[in-house]
């Protein structure tokens, strides 16, 4: 079920050219990147790395899910249970699978290496995990884009706030509330490949990205059945 879900999902992409154009997005960060002199690089990279790969899933699946509201796909859902489960993973699987080559493109076209990929690879996919399931569980609830840019934004301004106090922009104590922030153990993944990031580090980082990504497929599965299923019953 869910690889039919995600061939189907897939080949609609394709045919509208909305993955394809994520991914030329991908590509001008690339070349974006490419501007700046290597020694930026591991400030810039884990920047565009996040806004693009591990962003793309939240800030798709919304109007995905909007059209596919409008089109009755989603109230078929709720004829058979067991799908709307299919449903919501087969998105998440698609959108990470979408993140890890825009994720490479940006790396070897941004950088000319492929050094460190593998930890940007790992931090991408659980990132992306995280939000796309943020985004079913967020987008839910509303009708069209208007009503979900408000929640959209909020979370990315918060998702980006990590990076303004890992690079010391933000020194009070409070703001170490923002570990708690998904955006943070990603970044030490994205910025593995440029500074030393002990193994300690990463594989706590890690756990992290796991849990939330409990925390986020639980509300994606309460939101989605109660607004997007059983809602349109």
């Amino acid at each position: 079920m869910i690889g039919q879900l995600t061939k189907i999902d897939l080949k609609v992409g394709i045919r509208g050219y909305v993955y394809p154009i994520y991914l030329l997005v991908a590509l001008a960060y690339g070349l974006m990147i490419k501007a700046f002199p290597p020694e930026y690089y591991s400030s810039m990279v884990p920047l565009f790395i996040f806004f693009e790969p591990g962003l793309v899933g939240f800030m798709f699946v919304g109007t995905s899910i909007f059209t596919e509201k409008k089109e009755g796909t989603i109230g078929a859902l709720a004829v058979t249970p067991i799908e709307w489960r299919s449903y919501i993973f087969a998105k998440t699987l698609l959108m990470s699978m979408i993140s890890l080559i825009a994720a490479t493109i940006i790396m070897l076209i941004g950088t000319g290496s492929l050094k460190g990929l593998s930890y940007i690879l790992v931090g991408v996919f659980l990132v992306s995990v995280v939000y796309t399931l943020l985004g079913i569980a967020i987008s839910a609830k509303y009708h069209d884009l208007d009503d979900y840019f408000v929640p959209l934004l909020g979370v990315m301004v918060i998702s980006l706030l990590p990076y303004a106090h890992y690079h010391g922009y933000l020194t009070s104590e409070i703001w170490k509330v923002l570990y708690v922030v998904p955006s943070y153990p990603g970044l030490y993944f994205f910025k593995a490949p440029f500074v030393e990031i002990s193994r300690e580090t990463l594989m706590r980082s890690g756990a992290g990205l796991v849990i939330w990504s409990g925390i986020a497929y639980y509300l994606a599965k309460i939101r989605f059945y109660k607004y997007a299923v059983e809602g349109l019953r």
